[in-house]
């Protein structure tokens, strides 16, 4: 692998995640420096996250039919320009426009450099290169609140934006002098409306909507156990917010180191066995949530396998998002990231019905049917592309 030409891309992976998760810890101060709710401050992670997912759609179409390179150094460029006017926000809904920019950037982001990725490594080593690329992923989200709130104690919540955009640009030169121009096209150039046919082509092609529902799935259980897990532990419980803090980005920090190897065995073994791995023990753990007690370390020692589960089924997930449609790659994934992380904006929405009467055990249950249903649309989805060539 070419390493030289893969690290601006991992940055730039990292990034998209470190500035939606980041804004986490920054919440309470935003609420206080202009008096406001949490509930109302919260709202700069949906300004964010509603444009990442729903531009996501078009970005690789987009992509596909100009010029990758420039439209990912327009990502770049777009979430650099987003995050500096986040710092110089004078009012919150000045930062929530912002916001909302700085997610459009991330839309170019995400499924165009893990569609260039694909392209960059040999077939053979796909496997590891997504392994790297989740690696990536998870260090963004995992360091993110943590850079964020070391940042804000030293010198406010305004220089964590501006490091977000210093990072954008680092990762933008040096993706800049890297890569290569592409080669021209020829002939009249496409409109813009010629977008929409190349998305209605991705969303046709044998699998993909099977495979990107895997992840919608599985976002939902990822997110559904984390989230109503901290509820339930700061409500129920009683449980300080830095110790709930500790227990949920442990799933993080084993994330970051088994998402190569997943990748590697990936590689030797098949995309869906190691996918059925993580699946499995993604299952036991939340099995295991449900058949215990809550203490402490026994919730920790779950929610670290947990980690190396989930870390192990996305790597896998990802790298058939990449490859099964390779002569489509860039548009297909982008329609596999919409979806896929559309799982993450609606898991409290799919699993508050359980959660009020039946309390955290009743979104246990949900999210091993989420793990099941995952694995089961993935290898409808391989079966499907398989069939169809």
């Amino acid at each position: 692998m070419n390493l030289k030409k893969l690290i601006p891309l991992y940055l730039g992976a990292a990034v998209g995640p470190m500035g939606g998760v980041g804004v986490v810890t920054l919440i309470p101060v935003l609420a206080a420096t202009w008096s406001v709710d949490f509930a109302t401050a919260s709202l700069a992670i949906t300004f964010y996250m509603i444009p990442f997912v729903m531009v996501q759609l078009f970005s690789g179409a987009v992509a596909q039919l100009f010029d990758a390179r420039k439209t990912l150094m327009f990502g770049f460029a777009v979430y650099a320009l987003g995050a500096v006017l986040c710092g110089f926000s004078p009012s919150l809904w000045f930062l929530m426009a912002c916001r909302a920019i700085q997610g459009i950037g991330a839309a170019f982001l995400v499924p165009i450099v893990m569609a260039l990725i694909g392209e960059l490594v040999e077939e053979r080593d796909v496997g590891k290169a997504m392994g790297l690329l989740g690696m990536a992923y998870t260090v963004g989200v995992t360091l993110g609140p943590l850079i964020s709130g070391l940042i804000e104690v030293r010198f406010g919540w305004a220089v964590f934006f501006f490091f977000l955009a210093a990072l954008a640009v680092g990762a933008g030169i040096l993706y800049r002098f890297s890569s290569e121009p592409m080669q021209g096209r020829g002939g009249e150039a496409p409109g813009i409306l010629s977008v929409l046919p190349v998305l209605k082509d991705a969303f046709s092609r044998p699998g993909v909507l099977p495979l990107s529902f895997a992840a919608f799935c599985y976002f939902i259980a990822y997110i559904g156990i984390m989230t109503f897990t901290a509820d339930f532990l700061k409500s129920n419980v009683g449980l300080a917010s830095d110790r709930i803090g500790l227990l949920i980005s442990s799933t993080g920090f084993t994330g970051i180191a088994v998402s190569p190897l997943a990748g590697y065995l990936g590689d030797r073994w098949g995309r869906l066995k190691v996918l059925f791995g993580g699946a499995a023990i993604s299952l036991a753990c939340i099995v295991g949530m449900n058949l215990t007690a809550f203490s402490y370390g026994a919730y920790f020692f779950l929610f670290l396998v947990f980690g190396t589960g989930s870390a192990t089924a996305w790597t896998s997930l990802n790298t058939m998002g990449v490859q099964i449609q390779p002569t489509f790659r860039k548009p297909v994934t982008s329609v596999y990231n919409a979806v896929k992380f559309a799982g993450y904006a609606f898991s409290p929405l799919i699993l508050s019905p359980l959660y009020i009467p039946l309390h955290l055990k009743g979104v246990q249950w949900g999210c091993m049917v989420a793990v099941v249903l995952s694995f089961l649309m993935a290898w409808r989805g391989v079966a499907v592309s398989e069939r169809a060539k």
